[in-house]
């Protein structure tokens, strides 16, 4: 992969550097694609996939408190103005049933009386499992910075040493490099398609809104200013 590598930046320098990585038309760019998940795999399921389960659920907790056209998959609570519900619909307030809780009692103690006072009178065997029961609240999480991958950092370096080698010094065009290669060709995919490595059902309206984060996730990673509106994307 190296050497093709090395064969894709000679191309790109005699055109225009800055559109290297951003296709998958090349063998060598569908390597690179396959290779950072192989490679980010165990860095996934070990470390960045928690918080990206949480904020899927947190998504849908969050569009599914409100109404969802069940034809077009526009939502009343949306990130995407695209997806918008604005029709103004009258809709219920669910009944909530309290459950007495205490600041030392554990996530799992905390599942356990919610579903005692949900399902109260009803048969243990036909409850659900508190593993199944996600909270909304209550649920305390701590962020705390992982190291960079191995194989991040290789590629990185692997980057550097092609520009200097060319001769590339714009600090604009390595940083689309690292760009293209890791946000868009692995975390954009993973963010809109959750289902490639969650157990989970996907909708319409929470897709609408996955795709304004990943977005948003991807103009964070350029270094151009930009210039919010009503036309901006996403």
């Amino acid at each position: 992969m190296k050497t093709l590598l090395n064969d894709l930046v000679e191309q790109y320098v005699a055109k225009n550097p800055k559109l290297m990585l951003r296709r998958t038309e090349s063998v060598v760019e569908k390597l690179l694609t396959n290779w950072m998940s192989i490679c980010l795999f165990n860095f996934l399921r070990e470390s960045a996939g928690e918080s990206f389960y949480m904020l899927f659920r947190a998504i849908k907790h969050q569009v599914d408190k409100g109404p969802v056209d069940a034809v077009t998959g526009k939502a009343k609570y949306t990130l995407n103005d695209n997806r918008l519900l604005r029709e103004d619909v009258e809709y219920p307030s669910t009944q909530t049933m309290p459950a007495k809780v205490l600041d030392c009692d554990t996530i799992t103690q905390v599942k356990e009386k919610l579903l005692d006072q949900t399902w109260k009178g009803t048969s243990v065997a036909l409850r659900p499992h508190a593993d199944s029961l996600h909270l909304g609240k209550s649920c305390v999480h701590r962020y705390t910075s992982r190291p960079v991958p191995l194989a991040v950092k290789y590629f990185f370096d692997l980057l550097d040493e092609q520009a200097l080698q060319h001769n590339i010094s714009d600090p604009e065009t390595i940083h689309i490099w690292k760009t293209n290669s890791l946000p868009l060709r692995f975390w954009i995919n993973i963010l809109k398609n959750p289902q490639f490595i969650f157990n989970v059902q996907t909708s319409d309206h929470v897709d609408a809104v996955l795709f304004v984060i990943a977005q948003t996730f991807m103009d964070s990673c350029t270094i151009a200013d930009h210039k919010l509106g009503r036309v901006s994307r996403a």
